[in-house]
């Protein structure tokens, strides 16, 4: 939604007031334009982190009030069902969904409140709220916990080992024999049984030559 007239002004308290009279919360100040370029412009620094164990880049915006996330990274499970307007500083407003996401950065970490934005210029954008550090002071140990914590895990996702039947517990060697003696007697004719074999044996020859 374009404006024309320049609603910082009218933000009192955190709330904007509407032309119905109610008043609706607002983030201001945020510095994720429209025009990627503009935004780069202005020498925000950024660092990697963390959203929900996915590695994302993590801009320090002192001019905002909130935090923005890149929509595409928020799960349907962490949207809490309210919006918040937001006021970009080229003067465009946004009605975005809020979330509560999981981060792990260098300037914030924790369970955040944070708005989501389809056209975010980064994957987070860290405002001046409660438990933020100083762009020129990030804790970098987090993110080498981070990696640490990674690590361990690829180490310990090891192949488990081919589990092979125990032939004792469920074939004994006495039962395979019985089984494969009783095999050779169904394949032999009726009169072709072992009794039947040792009469023939002790029977005089019947053959006489010519």
């Amino acid at each position: 939604m374009e404006v024309t007239d320049d609603l910082q002004s009218e933000v009192e308290g955190g709330m904007l007031k509407l032309a119905s009279g109610k008043s609706v919360p607002v983030m201001t100040n945020c510095a994720a334009l429209r025009d990627p370029e503009k935004t780069r412009s202005l020498g925000l620094p950024v660092l990697k982190g963390e959203l929900g164990g996915r590695e994302v880049d993590v801009m320090r915006d002192t001019g905002c009030e909130g935090v923005v996330v890149r929509k595409q990274l928020v799960d349907a499970s962490q949207l809490t069902g309210e919006c918040c307007l937001l006021l970009r500083i080229d003067n465009t407003a946004l009605l975005p969904e809020k979330a509560v996401i999981s981060l792990r950065t260098p300037f914030l970490s924790g369970e955040v409140k944070t708005l989501c934005i389809p056209d975010a210029i980064c994957d987070v954008i860290v405002g001046n709220v409660e438990g933020a550090r100083s762009p020129k002071d990030p804790d970098m140990s987090v993110m080498v916990g981070a990696a640490t914590t990674r690590a361990q895990g690829k180490r310990e996702a090891v192949t488990k080992p081919l589990r092979v039947p125990d032939i004792e517990r469920h074939a004994s060697v006495r039962p395979l024999r019985r089984w494969g003696a009783r095999t050779r007697e169904r394949r032999m004719p009726a009169d072709l049984t072992t009794n039947s074999l040792a009469t023939a044996t002790d029977a005089p020859n019947r053959f006489e030559n010519d």
